[in-house]
């Protein structure tokens, strides 16, 4: 009996260890391009991952888009801010209205062309959302379900009012804070 209560124990910190560490002190790096549009959704990402799983997010602004895929080549970047429109340039299609077949199809080449994994996107009318790698996902197995808690927060007139808040880089962090605490996200 003793024994069988040992292994019992042994199993579930083994267990305990392993999920603890899905996420946990690691550094995520979060890269976007220089707009204030993806810096304000990147702030939120990071945060909602910062504080809901004690991981740091660095995020890194690239100069263009073309630099930020290299670096995501190369595994210097997790995870992306990534919107439809652009996704559309990326792939050599034309832009179009942002809608849920749009998105459907970005997701599909992404993964395809690109081996690339696209989350639910944050909101209706700006279809933002997280894009990451295979190695990403499989070693951060909770992201997808946790990131996913922000899917259709900026919905309709939500996004384009928090732009307007957001003055400078430095308080895109504040807005995107008092956003999440405002739908209990953080």
């Amino acid at each position: 009996m003793k024994k069988l209560i040992s292994l019992v124990v042994v199993a579930f910190l083994l267990i305990s260890v392993q999920f603890s560490q899905a996420c946990v002190g690691k550094t995520i790096f979060l890269g976007i391009s220089a707009a204030t549009n993806e810096k304000l959704v990147a702030e939120m990402a990071s945060l909602l991952i910062t504080e809901r799983t004690g991981s740091s997010v660095k995020i890194q602004t690239y100069k263009d888009s073309r630099e930020l895929y290299e670096a995501m080549k190369q595994g210097k970047v997790n995870i992306i801010v990534e919107n439809t429109d652009h996704a559309l340039e990326v792939l050599g299609k034309h832009k179009g209205a942002a809608s849920a077949s749009t998105f459907e199809f970005v997701k599909g080449e992404y993964r395809k062309s690109l081996n690339l994994i696209w989350l639910e996107p944050f909101g209706n009318t700006q279809q933002y959302a997280p894009v990451l790698t295979p190695e990403t996902l499989a070693n951060y197995p909770a992201l997808p379900k946790l990131l996913n808690k922000l899917a259709g927060v900026l919905a309709n007139d939500t996004y384009p009012k928090l732009l307007k808040s957001v003055e400078s880089d430095d308080k895109a962090k504040k807005v995107a804070r008092d956003f999440l605490k405002s739908k209990k996200l953080i």
